[in-house]
């Protein structure tokens, strides 16, 4: 979420998604509305198997998967939903467990869209950690590494990882690695917590791109802009009035999600904006701080910090 991106894409022809993805296995996190909805409804218009992910109740999910097949003409049967709290490290491993345990024709998977996330809620997670930061960026991490050995290409099209930032990481005092910080509840949106979370994400996706195989898997960050979606549901009903007056909706949000998702040719672990490319911050150039991140989050999941592929 956060700020509009700076650029003239508001004169260029808007990009629509026209490429087939037929049969093709797509998890969308937080699919149940907002841009996850909008998002899970492309790709399912395009033809791919929809697995929708979040934690609130099964019935918000099941009405969403209606939706989605009325809207698209889909069959029913290729949305499904499964339970995925990523306030939680343990359900997300449950997540990872449950899927293992699909039929093995079930399980290959072509794209991983991690759109859920929050603009900051009181309280550290059942894991000690800020919650913008756990659900934000940890989780999200330790679901993408647990989901790569399912992850394969298609018809010579590599698998994709989107992952959904924030232009609001340009707007922070840099990567965050201090434990104890990163322990300690935070303010929400209005704070550098939230910034801090996307500026991980981008460098998480930056780190995965190095180690993996980008004819094999491609790993991108992406901006949606200002939305009026669920996102703002824990401010104000006057500051949600003032956004959605201005903000963009969702599908027009969900465009280059499904941009990344869908398309050919692009730089694996980019950072893109109104579907191009864009300027990710500064903050990313250290390769000391990355590295760090990258090392202590590996031990805060229990995955390795060599190995890609969990054993």
């Amino acid at each position: 979420m956060g700020f509009p991106p700076i650029s003239s894409a508001a004169q260029k022809p808007q990009w629509v998604p026209r490429n087939e993805q037929t049969s093709r296995r797509f998890i969308v996190t937080g699919a149940n509305r907002g841009i996850g909805f909008a998002t899970a409804t492309g790709l399912a218009a395009l033809g791919a198997h929809v697995v929708l992910a979040g934690h609130e109740p099964s019935e918000s999910f099941s009405e969403a998967m209606d939706r989605i097949a009325m809207e698209t003409g889909c069959a029913r049967d290729s949305l499904s939903y499964m339970p995925l709290d990523l306030r939680s490290l343990d359900s997300v491993r449950q997540f990872a467990k449950s899927w293992q345990q699909r039929p093995e024709a079930e399980r290959a998977l072509f794209g991983l869209v991690n759109n859920a996330g929050i603009a900051g809620m009181p309280g550290v997670s059942p894991d000690g950690f800020e919650m913008c930061f756990q659900v934000n960026y940890l989780s999200m991490f330790l679901l993408t590494r647990l989901m790569l050995p399912y992850l394969h290409p298609v018809d010579g099209e590599p698998a994709r990882i989107v992952c959904v930032s924030s232009s609001a990481h340009l707007f922070t005092l840099g990567i965050p690695t201090d434990e104890k910080y990163l322990r300690q509840p935070g303010a929400g949106f209005f704070s550098l917590r939230y910034g801090e979370s996307k500026l991980c994400v981008n460098s998480f996706v930056r780190q995965l791109a190095k180690r993996l195989d980008s004819a094999q898997v491609q790993a991108f960050a992406v901006h949606p802009g200002s939305t009026a979606s669920g996102f703002w549901s824990s401010f104000p009903a006057w500051a949600q009035r003032c956004i959605a007056s201005v903000a963009q909706d969702p599908s027009a949000a969900a465009r280059t999600s499904l941009y990344c998702a869908t398309e050919s040719k692009l730089l694996s672990g980019g950072y893109y904006a109104g579907c191009e490319q864009a300027n990710a911050s500064f903050w990313l150039g250290s390769a000391e701080k990355a590295e760090q991140l990258w090392l202590k989050s590996c031990a805060w999941t229990g995955t390795s910090p060599n190995s890609i592929l969990p054993k």
